[in-house]
């Protein structure tokens, strides 16, 4: 037996029973961790998480992927999040008006109390408005009932959960983190291993470090917000920037907010690129970490985001001489595209 795999199985069924069953120690979690009757999707890491329920975090995306809902009265699906009207989230089929829209964890529920009347950053445009009226449509076409949403085991024929159907799913079609996508990616090995923890939520933020019982303060060096891996790589308005840069370089109208997101927005906005995703988020992710080092041990204040984007096309540079001639020359056309873009930010500065 694989005893990760089997792990990641038992704390699946611990899902399971969270949001399929009632019983006193779901009483106490839903109350500790899911106040205000959250969607399991909506719940993020908090600094005074016990060590088991930061495990069942880590393995969350496991347990959302392998489940399906079929929704009834909406209160415990994510209207974009979750997939329930498609065989893909909203969020996934329509990332223009996910990106604009402020309500992002917003469930079907409470979409239909306000009927449809949802928050967006700007006004849409005549071709997304008339893609969020299609939306609307098919979301008032679905038979809805007042009865609780009824969760399926997409790994079990049976649609119940069983901890030998999703050990053997993980074993089958590797549905689980194998990291093949790290450690087959074409870059230098301890680049591999920084993002083999990095996709663990294991590297060294200032998170991590207090539930170490390091004692300082939690603040971002880029920022005033307090510093995880989202916010270093992806919430943080330097790191935003940045795949703000490299979303123009492929046509992108949206960056991601986490890792996951990053996965599905490279397979969305450069299809075809399977050998090079990890290659990318690996010098992009690598760049900010670096550059968060310097101004952590150094003092070296950030200057311009486009001074880690040009470290990046450096890093990409350099690891491109690892494929072939013709991948490297495709390689060197996107960093000179995308080195245009920092120069010309730098310039303005």
């Amino acid at each position: 037996k694989d005893i990760r795999k089997l792990n990641i199985s038992l704390l699946c069924k611990w899902w399971w029973k969270l949001e399929n069953e009632d019983g006193l120690w779901q009483t106490i979690v839903r109350s500790k961790y899911m106040g205000g009757g959250k969607v399991i999707g909506t719940i993020k890491n908090r600094l005074d998480d016990s060590l088991v329920w930061s495990d069942l975090l880590k393995i969350r995306h496991v347990y959302l992927a392998n489940r399906k809902i079929t929704v009834n009265n909406g209160l415990s699906t994510l209207f974009w999040e979750d997939s329930w009207l498609k065989d893909k989230p909203l969020c996934t089929l329509h990332p223009a008006s996910y990106d604009f829209c402020l309500d992002k964890f917003v469930s079907v529920h409470l979409v239909l109390s306000k009927n449809a009347q949802l928050q967006f950053s700007r006004w849409l445009s005549p071709i997304l408005f008339d893609s969020w009226l299609n939306i609307v449509n098919e979301v008032y076409s679905y038979s809805f009932n007042n009865t609780r949403d009824k969760v399926v085991w997409k790994c079990n024929k049976l649609g119940y959960f069983s901890t030998k159907s999703t050990y053997d799913a993980l074993s089958s079609n590797e549905c689980g983190q194998t990291f093949v996508h790290i450690w087959k990616a074409k870059i230098p090995y301890r680049i591999k291993i920084f993002m083999w923890l990095l996709e663990n939520n294991a590297v060294l933020t200032k998170d991590n470090l207090l539930r170490r019982n390091w004692a300082r303060s939690p603040s971002c060096y880029f920022c005033q917000n307090n510093e995880s891996i989202d916010h270093l790589f992806f919430m943080c308005p330097v790191a935003k920037v940045i795949w703000g840069m490299v979303g123009l370089c492929i046509g992108a109208t949206n960056i991601p907010n986490n890792l996951s997101q990053a996965k599905i927005w490279f397979v969305h906005w450069l299809p075809g690129g399977e050998q090079i995703y990890t290659f990318y988020m690996a010098a992009i992710c690598w760049a900010i970490w670096k550059k968060r080092n310097e101004a952590c041990f150094d003092n070296k204040q950030l200057r311009n985001p486009a001074d880690i984007v040009s470290y990046a096309c450096a890093l990409m540079t350099l690891w491109a001489g690892l494929y072939g001639a013709e991948m490297q020359g495709k390689i060197l056309d996107g960093v000179k595209l995308l080195l245009s873009c920092a120069s010309r930010m730098m310039t303005n500065q």
